[in-house]
């Protein structure tokens, strides 16, 4: 039996011990507690953080258009990429667009604050994707997007961006300046879409079938080396292929008549109504020929022209809507039309045009991994 002096000294040491371990546990807990405080994100998940722009609209005709497209790419990024509502931004330059997912109004300063905000969220293992719509200038030495008060030039655009840590970033610029921004805005990273090519100062359309092609999942498998390869996922490089070639028909389908435009084609004559359409006098709208048969097939257009403008080309618009794709960080980009027509940029192997933005998802902040399509 133990005696009552080994239950008193076991009692003591017992004591002793508890407050040893009570003491020494601060100490043990300290390196725990200053990884909490200073590493919050090691118990975070990569995230996608986007800012949408719409610039100042002008004429109503551009104002539908704008906040259709603002609208439609926060739908897409909120439903069908599940991004977080905190990590959506919508600025407008529309003071009639009164819209619950409009945080705040599209000016020079508040771009550049809310980018400021952004570089301070924003991890290196984040996506962040910026999409600009709207007006733009190139008459000057640096193109600019037009917002209300002071416009922003590309170069101040590219500085806001500089601090923005995501290894994962996308550019999609729909305004009329985006194929002369590009060289300001290449970055090694980055993925960067322009509407159209240097020099090509107009009001595109690449938007609407941008678009499209992402709700109908029409884009996916589009320029893959192996004909009909669809997994379900839409890259960005399939989407810019996808949305270029689209839209390029679409243009190619105007004929001008007397009586209007006539186009033919079911979809065709809908995105003609829905882009043009709109009360009588109206600045900027064009005109629907009663010709154009809008239960017809939406038939492809030969974008090659044989030996320059042949007989089908005549009457009709010239596709002057070249969108460029950048991804090399150089500063120029490469578009899929071009003299031999359409012919879908690739980016078979690493260090080639649309070789990261093939393994680009929008809403997904991993790149998807280096094995060809």
């Amino acid at each position: 039996m133990q005696s009552a002096k080994c239950k008193v000294r076991d009692g003591k040491c017992g004591a002793a011990r508890r407050t040893l371990v009570s003491r020494l546990l601060p100490f043990c807990l300290l390196p725990f507690a200053f990884c909490l405080l200073h590493f919050p994100a090691f118990a975070a998940e990569p995230a996608c953080h986007a800012l949408l722009v719409g610039g100042m609209p002008g004429p109503a005709i551009y104002a539908r258009r704008y906040a259709d497209w603002l609208k439609r790419f926060h739908a897409y990024l909120a439903q069908t990429a599940k991004v977080p509502a905190e990590n959506l931004v919508v600025l407008s330059g529309d003071e009639a667009l009164k819209d619950a997912i409009v945080t705040g109004k599209a000016t020079r300063e508040s771009l550049k604050q809310a980018l400021a905000a952004l570089a301070k969220k924003v991890r290196p293992e984040d996506q962040f994707i910026l999409i600009l719509i709207g007006h733009g200038a190139a008459a000057e030495t640096v193109p600019s997007i037009i917002l209300p008060g002071q416009d922003i030039n590309a170069q101040e655009l590219a500085d806001a961006l500089a601090p923005i840590r995501a290894r994962n970033q996308a550019v999609l610029n729909f305004t009329a300046s985006a194929g002369d921004s590009v060289r300001f805005l290449a970055r090694g990273g980055r993925v960067t879409l322009a509407a159209t090519s240097p020099a090509e100062v107009t009001e595109s359309v690449l938007a609407e079938f941008f678009l499209r092609g992402l709700e109908s999942k029409r884009a996916d498998g589009e320029g893959a080396p192996k004909a009909g390869l669809l997994d379900g996922t839409i890259t960005l490089l399939e989407a810019a292929n996808w949305a270029s070639h689209q839209a390029a028909m679409w243009i190619g389908r105007m004929k001008s008549t007397e009586s209007g435009w006539k186009i033919d084609g079911k979809e065709s004559v809908e995105i003609f109504q829905k882009l043009y359409g709109g009360p009588e006098g109206e600045p900027a709208v064009r005109k629907l020929s009663p010709a154009s048969d809008a239960a017809a097939a939406d038939e492809p257009v030969p974008l090659r022209p044989k030996g320059g403008l042949d007989a089908f080309w005549f009457g009709r618009r010239i596709v002057a809507e070249h969108a460029v794709l950048e991804d090399c960080g150089e500063e120029r980009g490469v578009s899929p039309l071009g003299g031999d027509g359409y012919k879908p940029i690739g980016g078979a192997k690493p260090g080639e045009p649309g070789a990261l933005a093939r393994r680009v998802v929008l809403g997904r902040p991993a790149l998807l991994a280096d094995s060809g399509q």
